[in-house]
Parts: C-alpha cells; structure tokens; sequence
C-alpha cells in the first residue's frame, strides 16, 4: 500500500481517537470504564506496540542500540514517549479509588501532549511543514529569552515583596507576589496596591490568616493607611515596565522575525525533506492504522517469534539508479546547470550596477557625438545672432524714428507715448505673478476672522504670513476649545503639558488615527503644528482631535436625463446631478459625510440620512468607488493645532435603472429636520461647503462631464 495512504488512514485513526478522548475526559470518566474509554486503552496499547516495533525492528542491519539511539533522536518520538508514560501514570492513579481526580488531572494534561502530536500531521503541507520548524526554532528563542526575563522579574518581585509586605511566610503567597504577580504585569494587570491609591483593607489579611487573601501592605495602625514609599515603588515598576515591555519584548520579537526569515528563504528544501522523510518512514510501517494495526504485530509476533521463520528484508525505497537512469539523471543536472547559469547571466546584466555602467557607457558616446556636432554648428549660430541683434537694433531704431516723428508732427502728446519695457523688467514682473499665485493656494477659509459658532476672533495673518517658516514676531493668537457634548469621543479641553503628553501623533493613537494624509507634521510644546501654516488661533476650536481630523465625504452622482430618458447637455457635455444635503442652519450645501468615530468606518451623519438596513450594502459601494481625493480641506474650522483632512470617494450611477440607485433613493431618510437632501445640478452655481467646489470638479473631471 502506498505510503501517502497509509498516513491518510493513520491521521482519521488519529483524529478519531483524540474525539474519543475528548468525549471521556470531559463527560463520560466514571469510577467503572466505559466501553469508550477500553476503546482508548485498547488504542494506546497498539501505540504502545508500535513504538516498541520500531525500536526493534532493524531492517538495516544497524544493531539494537544505534537502532534505539537514531530512534529517541527524532522529536516526534520524544513527544510519544513522553505521552505514552505520562498516560501511564494517568492509568495507574485511575484505577486507585483515592487519586481518581488526580488522575484525571494527569489525563487531561497528557490530552494536550497528544494535541501537539498533531503538528507532525502537517509537515507534508508544503505551507504549514515549514512553519512547524519556525515554532520549533522560535522555542529555542524563548528558551534563551526567558533567562534574561526571570532576572527581571525576580529581582522586581523580590523588591516590590520586601518593601510592601512584611514578614510574609506563605510559601504560595511569597511566589505569587514575586513571580505570578510580577510576570502577569508583563500583560497589563498593575498591581493595585502598589501607589496606595487603590488600597483597600478588605482586599487583604492584616496578620497574614486568611489563605485566601494575600497579606496587607505595610500600614498605619490607626487609621490602616499604607505608610510605604509610594514614589520608590512607582519609580520600580516604571523601570521594569520599560526594559522589560519596551526592550526584551522587542528583543524577542527580533529574535522571532530573524528565525522566520532565515526558514522562509530555504522554505521549498525544508519541506521537500520533510515529505521525504514522512514517506520514508510510512513505507516501513504495517497499512492497518492504530488500533488495528495489533493484527499486525500479532501476525509479526506468531512469525518471528512462534514459527521461527527469518526475516525476509523489507522492500526499502530505491537508493540507487540503473545506468540508463543514471544517463537520463546526469543529463537532466546538466540541462538545469546551464539554465541555472543562463540565470545568473540574466540576473547580472538586469542588475542595477550593470545598468548603470551600460547607461553610462552610452551616454559617454553621446555626449562625445553632440560635442562634435556642437562644434560644428557653433559659428553658424553665433553668426546668426549677430544678425538677429542687428536687426532687433535696427527695429528699435525705426520704432523710435516712427514715435519721434509723429509725436514732432502733434499726433499725441509724449507723455502717453508708448514705453518699450526690457526683457529683463518682463521677467521680473512674470516671477511676481507666479509668487502671487503661489500665495494664493494658502488656506483661506481657515482664517476667517470669526470663528465659526462662536465670539471668538482670530489673530489677522497676512498672506505672506502663513507659512510658519516666514517670521511673525508679533503673532500671538487667542487659545480656544469647545465643549463638544454632541461627541463622545474628544481631547481633553485644557491644553495642559501632562495631558498632551499622553497622546501619541503621527502614528494610531489606541483607535483614533492621527496620521496626516499630507505629510509627518511637526509638534512644538505638545501641540501638534498645522502643516498648512497659520490660521490665527490655537487649541482645537470645535474640531474633536488635536491634529488631523479624518472625514469620509462620498460624492454620489449620476447623469442628469431630460423628460424622454435621455442625458442632458450643455456645451456638448454630458451634465451630472450630485446628491447633497444642507444644515437648515447653514447657507450652503455640502457633500454627504463627515467625520469618522474612532472604530467606525462610515460618519455619523451619513449614518443619519441613510437607513440602517443600507448601511452594509452602502459600505461594500464605497469599497468599490474610485478615490478622487485625499488630503487637506480648508474648513473655516481649522486652527494652528487641529484641521481637517478628507477622503473623498466618487460613487456614479450610470444609468437610472441601477436597481442599487433604486434601492439607495428607497433608503434615503428625510425624518430628520435639520438635514435636507436633494440631487443637486452639478455647475459652478452650486454653493457648497468650504472647498468642496473644488472636490467635486475632481470627480467631475473624471468623467469629463460639464462643470
């Protein structure tokens, strides 16, 4: 029987029996075996036999003794070993009535050891067989690492034991408190008694009688307040939270990531030996699985040992080739040889060290071609401009002789006589217009002079003021910060070092993201800076973070038709209807959307227009819309430490008979008073919000429709 089939048949008897296991472990382990539970004992017992076979048995010829040793040298048979023992003691305090549960226990713990055994499964997965020799490797890592982390742990238990508990003499206590305690910090369960703020008498025994509570910490008699050094203890679990949870974890997951990468890359050698040594070891092995694989050692023992008869040598796996295979085995090594130096040929002409010296090689050659060509050409263009100066004098000249002439002749007076302007001037002048311009493109909403909601006036910024590279010595804005009891989820209002200190920019700070789609932003004194520069007021306004604010607005759109069903135009473009909605409290309509919760993925004003039952199929929409933009919004909101930042996501129906527009138009809700919604025409008349004008004609573009 094939090898890969007889380990097919030896993992359904293997799954089976854990099933087994499990079922008598959990409900059916009884002072009187079950028929189940002689099934499971008949089952190890044929493991049993099967284990002792393969140490005697020697088919090559090796000796008992080289036979056992290459036999405890594989971990697989370690683990079974091991499993097999431990189940053995598990049996024996089974059938004793007085350690019936700690058998059990045994049992139980042995079922763990069987689980594992499992991984030896998927070593012919060409996927999983090489992260089993990742785990393996990555507990030698672990094995190593955890000297340096119980120096740690031992010495910060021992510490933190000494200075708040008193003549502690509960041995299971004392190595809860240095042990148990100091590696479950590790994982974020501060002990609450370690500052004396959390202290409470009736958490803990005074003298010590109460086994099941631990025993106080050092307190006044009178009135049982801790009287330890608070700032000593605090400043001891600081130090062991920083090398142990910032430095060792680190440490070991560069030691795991190092391992990871030296397997991945000799991934298909691992696994080929691997299926090669599982299929070695299946051929030698009796076809019938556990437990009717006992037939078998049966029928060996009545052969070997009753009968007497000699041992036949076991057909093993062809080791070596006849000749004209091992023409055809040559022939085929050297046919990958010359494609494995082809490769390597391949490889170093497309390496960017030969591309390099090729490039450079050519652009030797033309540069050596243009500066002869140049040469050549170089007294035909300086003669030619020496003639087109001569002509431009003599053009100037003419121009003045025409002026002067008609000006002596009382056509005009001189003082609007045309002035010619020097080439130089126009190039001045063309570098104004583009500085000009380049000062326009600044946040100009963002510096309205009232802020909005609000009494507040903001600092007056120039133009050329904005950019915080640019000197303002005299630029003092007012601090301001509004209390948002519409939001759940906000800063704190103060602007307080201590407090700002806890929030971590440019990264995900928890579940909220401060992350700049623009660029890493700068943080002066705690604030973060607005990138943008300048807005004339600090704080975060009525904005909810400090730093970038992410919204989510969709631009959902479809094509204006006419009463017959067909597309409107204008200017032979087609014309587009956008979905807007508008704040009964604001003069100007906005896209759809706002800003994101942290853990949510669609805004809450969205959440408001559109059904509930929608909502998933209108999120599975957005992830299939084409993203327009992605960065700065300039909000009459912004300030120099908060602003917002948007993804906008174009949404287009084609036609009017999409059953999802259909569905969306059903599950558009208009309940609420302060939102009105409607398909807006799309054109330069429509007033929007801040510069969601210029969003949209992003969308707009993509379609080439009329704006």
């Amino acid at each position: 029987m094939a090898p890969v089939v007889i380990f097919h048949l030896n993992i359904l008897a293997y799954f089976g029996f854990l099933l087994l296991f499990a079922y008598v472990l959990m409900t059916d382990f009884q002072p009187s075996p079950s028929w189940r539970e002689h099934v499971i004992y008949f089952w190890l017992f044929s493991l049993v036999c099967e284990e002792i076979r393969q140490v005697l048995y020697d088919p090559d010829g090796f000796g008992l003794l080289k036979q056992a040793s290459l036999y405890i040298n594989d971990f697989w048979n370690k683990l079974d070993v091991c499993a097999i023992l431990i189940f053995i003691c598990g049996f024996i305090c089974r059938l004793i009535p007085t350690t019936f549960y700690p058998g059990r226990i045994i049992l139980s713990l042995d079922f763990v050891i069987f689980c594992l055994r499992l991984m030896h499964i998927f070593t012919i997965s060409k996927t999983l067989g090489p992260k089993i020799i990742v785990v393996k490797r990555m507990m030698k890592d672990v094995f190593f690492f955890l000297f340096l982390l119980a120096v740690w742990v031992v010495s910060f238990g021992v510490a933190k034991q000494a200075i708040l508990i008193h003549n502690e003499i509960r041995v299971d206590w004392i190595f809860r408190g240095v042990v148990y305690h100091s590696y479950m910090t590790l994982f974020g369960q501060i002990p609450s008694y370690i500052d004396g703020v959390n202290f409470n008498i009736d958490q803990c025994t005074v003298n010590g009688t109460d086994p099941n509570k631990q025993k106080c910490p050092e307190s006044n008699k009178e009135n049982h307040q801790p009287v330890f050094p608070q700032w000593l203890t605090v400043l001891l679990l600081c130090l062991y939270l920083l090398f142990t949870n910032i430095l060792l974890l680190n440490l070991l997951i560069a030691m795991f990531n190092y391992t990871f990468q030296q397997v991945q890359e000799h991934t298909d050698q691992i696994w080929k030996f691997q299926r090669h040594d599982l299929i070695e070891e299946y051929h030698g092995r009796p076809p019938a699985p556990p437990p009717l694989i006992l037939f078998n050692h049966l029928h060996f023992f009545i052969k070997r040992v009753i009968l007497h008869e000699p041992a036949g040598r076991q057909k093993q796996l062809k080791e070596k080739l006849e000749k004209n295979e091992e023409a055809a085995l040559l022939l085929w090594e050297t046919f990958l040889k010359e494609n494995y130096l082809q490769h390597l040929q391949k490889q170093k002409k497309q390496s960017t060290e030969h591309k390099i010296r090729d490039t450079s090689d050519k652009v030797n050659t033309v540069v050596d071609m243009l500066e002869l060509d140049q040469a050549k050409k170089t007294g035909s263009i300086e003669n030619r401009l020496v003639f087109l100066e001569e002509q431009a004098l003599r053009s100037a000249n003419a121009l003045h002789w025409i002026v002067n002439t008609l000006l002596d002749n009382g056509f005009g007076s001189r003082e609007s006589a045309p002035v010619i302007v020097s080439s130089k001037l126009h190039g001045e002048i063309d570098l104004l217009e583009k500085h000009e311009n380049v000062i326009s493109t600044c946040h100009v909403n963002a510096r309205n002079i009232h802020y909005p909601d609000s009494t507040i006036v903001r600092f007056p910024v120039p133009d050329e003021k904005v950019p915080w590279k640019v000197e303002f010595k005299i630029y003092n804005p007012p601090f301001y910060t509004a209390i948002r009891k519409d939001k759940h989820f906000h800063d704190p209002y103060n602007g307080s070092p201590e407090t700002l200190k806890k929030i971590n920019y440019n990264t995900f700070d928890g579940t909220i993201n401060r992350q700049s789609y623009i660029a890493t932003y700068l943080v002066q004194d705690g604030f973060p800076i607005n990138p943008f520069g300048r807005t004339g007021l600090r704080g975060r306004g009525s904005l909810c973070w400090f730093g970038p604010n992410h919204t989510i607005h969709p631009i959902i759109t479809k094509w204006k038709r006419s009463k017959d069903g067909s597309i409107s135009r204008k200017k032979s473009k087609k014309m587009l209807e956008l979905l807007a909605i508008k704040n009964i409290y604001s003069e100007h309509w906005a896209l759809p959307g706002g800003s994101v919760e942290p853990g949510e993925t669609l805004p809450h004003k969205l959440k408001r227009i559109i059904n509930y039952n929608f909502l998933e199929k209108f999120q599975k929409l957005l992830n299939e819309s084409i993203e327009v933009y992605k960065g700065y919004v300039d909000d009459p909101r912004n300030t120099d430490n908060a602003w917002i930042e948007t993804t906008a996501l174009s949404l287009h129906f084609e036609t009017q008979d999409d059953p999802l527009l259909q569905e969306l138009n059903q599950n558009i809700q208009t309940q609420d008073q302060e939102i009105a919604i409607r398909w807006q025409v799309v054109d330069q008349k429509i007033p929007l919000y801040a510069n969601h004008k210029d969003i949209l004609q992003k969308a707009v573009d993509c379609f080439s429709a009329y704006y």
